[in-house]
């Protein structure tokens, strides 16, 4: 059972690691490019751990016998989301001041949405359709 979970967290793993990597080997080209590596590097790191942990409350919630718990899993992880990333974002551009990368913010809302979707790819694996039925 431990392994099939820990399976599950594999593709967030693997694109935590080739987005990091590729930030730090690419740096001199994003630098030219105006694109803080570091910045990438941070919120890559911090979209990974907040995904992992709603994933995480959404295959615990699955395990419960109430039929409103996944709700309530989606929807914590959700607020979770809002939360620490709006606050992460401004808390950045207030620290940063002149120097902040606006392309590397817009990099992170790429990389939101690719985890948001591979997210949902992996919940929708957990719950498999119901045939026969509606």
């Amino acid at each position: 059972m431990f392994k099939e979970k820990r399976k599950l967290f594999l593709p967030l793993v693997v694109l935590m690691l080739v987005v990091n990597v590729l930030a730090v080997m690419l740096n001199s080209s994003l630098q030219q490019k105006q694109i803080d590596g570091l910045v990438v590097v941070c919120a890559n790191t911090l979209l990974f751990i907040i995904c992992a942990s709603s994933l995480y409350m959404q295959v615990k919630s699955l395990n419960n016998s109430n039929p409103h718990a996944m709700v309530r899993g989606v929807m914590g992880s959700v607020v979770l989301k809002l939360f620490v990333l709006g606050t992460a974002a401004f808390i950045y551009l207030y620290a940063a001041g002149e120097n902040k990368s606006v392309n590397a913010l817009f990099i992170s809302m790429g990389l939101y949405i690719v985890y948001t979707w591979l997210e949902v790819r992996i919940a929708m694996r957990l719950n498999p359709p119901k045939h026969g039925g509606n």
